[in-house]
């Protein structure tokens, strides 16, 4: 037996682009599923952005899951009550025909199928009704878990990377007495797996590229039931690209050391490109003839492509290429160029001029 477990999708209409990128990764999600025999699709919260992305791609979501031979289960997180401004409608209230199921009752809905126990908690503000009122112990051998907000514990992934706010926090003694097998789990965008007491928790991450430094492959998780054991894979969606921030170097006359084509080899049509700068200069100009070039032949041909504002990294510094420290220390380094990792050399590069400009003084 095997289902599909996915996530934060988002789909939007705030751009006529966002509509079509996103309804593009959704329909590789529904073809993945079908070719490699899903009996079941999970979505775990924030497949709509907002409560009028729901109401607006509902049809359009249906008519790419129409091709589906199995079944969708459709669990709302946290997004798909934004800008709801009063409407009670219940989603279930909605037609999403035969082939999708709305999990949204609350505090949570138990079911059997195929001798799989599943319990489906929404998005609720918090969960302290699941704990007065649990549900009734275990009868299968097995029992999974929906649901979409943050595992305490499971949230933090790095200074770099801001996670997703306005979820609820899930306390590892509530799924505990959920008695869970696996708990497939959204609202956290970058994919990882964990454990709570005796279950296995898994986070999917975000199907597309939703915001700025969303970094890494994204897409969602096989779960195999396979002689009463669940075995998990990660599959990833290639229609979603990926978020590239591009270190551009800059030389001491301005110029970036690389061709653009180089800064670009491996990229993709799908991906969002920010390009940041960094470098001590003579002037500015190379890098306004690089930015150009990007916007004129380039930019059309990503689904976003942007220059980060913040240019602090940049130091101007009148007839630095005329420094005979600098340029002899550049000559050297140029030498180790193709012995050393590109970025360690970049990164070398910047701080050994720093560390001439401040006179050897190490800070």
């Amino acid at each position: 037996m095997k289902f599909l477990q996915v996530s934060d999708l988002h789909l939007s209409i705030s751009t006529k682009k966002e509509e079509i990128y996103s309804l593009a990764v959704l329909n590789e999600i529904v073809e993945t599923a079908e070719s490699n025999g899903v009996q079941k699709i999970f979505i775990c919260g924030d497949l709509f952005n907002t409560f009028p992305d729901l109401e607006a791609l509902r049809a359009p979501f249906l008519k790419v899951v129409s091709n589906y031979s199995g079944t969708v289960y459709f669990l709302p997180g946290n997004h798909e009550i934004l800008d709801k401004k009063g409407n009670n409608n219940a989603y279930a209230a909605y037609d999403w025909s035969k082939k999708v199921i709305v999990l949204d009752s609350t505090p949570f809905t138990l079911w059997e199928e195929d001798g799989i126990e599943f319990v489906a908690i929404p998005h609720q503000d918090n969960y302290s009704e699941i704990l007065l009122n649990p549900p009734l112990p275990k009868k299968t051998a097995l029992r999974i878990g929906f649901a979409h907000g943050t595992v305490s514990g499971m949230s933090f992934t790095g200074l770099q990377e801001e996670e997703e706010e306005g979820g609820s926090y899930l306390d590892p003694n509530l799924l505990q007495s959920l008695d869970l097998d696996y708990l497939a789990i959204g609202h956290l965008h970058r994919h990882r797996m964990g454990t709570v007491g005796k279950c296995n928790v898994g986070y999917a991450g975000s199907s597309r590229v939703w915001r700025k430094g969303e970094f890494g492959p994204r897409g969602g998780i096989f779960i195999e039931i396979e002689k009463g054991n669940v075995r998990t894979e990660f599959v990833t969606w290639k229609s979603a690209g990926q978020y590239r921030e591009i270190i551009v170097s800059l030389d001491t006359d301005g110029n970036p050391d690389l061709s653009v084509d180089e800064y670009l080899k491996d990229t993709s049509p799908n991906d969002w490109i920010c390009f940041r700068f960094v470098g001590y200069v003579d002037s500015m100009d190379g890098k306004q003839k690089f930015q150009e070039i990007i916007n004129q032949n380039w930019k059309h041909k990503f689904r976003i492509c942007e220059f980060d504002p913040d240019e602090s990294q940049i130091v101007v510094i009148h007839h630095i290429s005329e420094n005979q420290f600098i340029k002899q220390f550049l000559d050297k380094m140029n030498e180790r160029k193709n012995h050393m990792d590109p970025d360690l050399w970049r990164h070398t590069r910047v701080t050994g001029i720093r560390f001439i400009l401040d006179g050897g003084k190490v800070k």
